[in-house]
């Protein structure tokens, strides 16, 4: 794409010109979408565990799930009841919940396991359902976006996307300001969320403008939505002279 064509700014105004494009134009049609909200407790003993997690489906109908987790410790599964699962250092992966499916929105799958630790048997994190981040419950509504770093060449572009981790009650725009170094541009497009939409995520490209410094420049991204909890996202520009 030609940067030309594109709304150009430097990290001095892009903070109004985000926050005016962010209600102009249309969002994308809706598409089927992962969401997902997680518990999870445990039972310990010296050396040994009992784990239970409740995974809610906040999203569109899962049909067969693969669900993810990351263990903090040393802890070493030994067993999983009714379904597959397997261990790659701290990545644990389970699949096959053939007893809980289909899955629609709302409902919850449960499962548990055993294992192993020494020393603090801390919980899981970085939990998913095919590839897609739940949140733990009891957190407050939130802005999620992926990646929340990326580089990118002097000249070049990347992106990252957005979705909500709750449905909103109504139709809004994000706001996006942004605070750096160098020159940066973006089509004019807006993303609007709202309670059909909110768990899908939306991309957002961000372009590099050819500048003569011998600097590598970098710019912080700040997505913010009513009532939820904000995220970032920063980009760095490789310069190139």
């Amino acid at each position: 794409m030609n940067v030309n064509s594109l709304r150009r700014w430097s990290t001095m105004s892009c903070a109004l010109a985000l926050a005016a494009v962010a209600v102009l134009a249309p969002a994308d049609p809706a598409r089927a979408a992962i969401a997902c909200e997680v518990s999870y407790t445990s039972s310990d003993w010296s050396t040994g565990f009992l784990g239970n997690a409740q995974i809610r489906n906040l999203g569109d109908t899962w049909n067969n799930p693969t669900v993810q987790w990351t263990f903090t410790g040393n802890q070493q599964i030994t067993n999983g009841w009714g379904y597959e699962i397997s261990q790659s250092g701290a990545q644990v992966t389970g699949h096959g919940f053939e007893w809980n499916r289909p899955i629609p929105t709302g409902e919850t799958l449960a499962f548990g396991f055993g294992g192993t630790y020494t020393g603090v048997n801390t919980p899981p994190t970085n939990w998913r359902v095919d590839g897609v981040a739940c949140v733990l419950a009891g957190q407050p509504p939130a802005v999620i976006a992926e990646p929340t770093s990326l580089s990118v060449a002097e000249g070049g572009g990347g992106s990252f996307t957005i979705r909500l981790s709750h449905p909103p009650t109504g139709s809004t725009g994000l706001r996006m300001t942004m605070q750096g170094t160098g020159h940066w541009a973006s089509p004019p497009v807006v993303l609007i969320f709202n309670s059909t939409n909110w768990s899908t995520p939306q991309s957002f490209s961000v372009y590099s403008v050819q500048d003569p410094d011998a600097v590598d420049d970098a710019v912080v991204f700040t997505l913010a939505y009513p009532g939820y909890v904000s995220d970032t996202v920063t980009i760095t520009q490789v310069d190139d002279d």
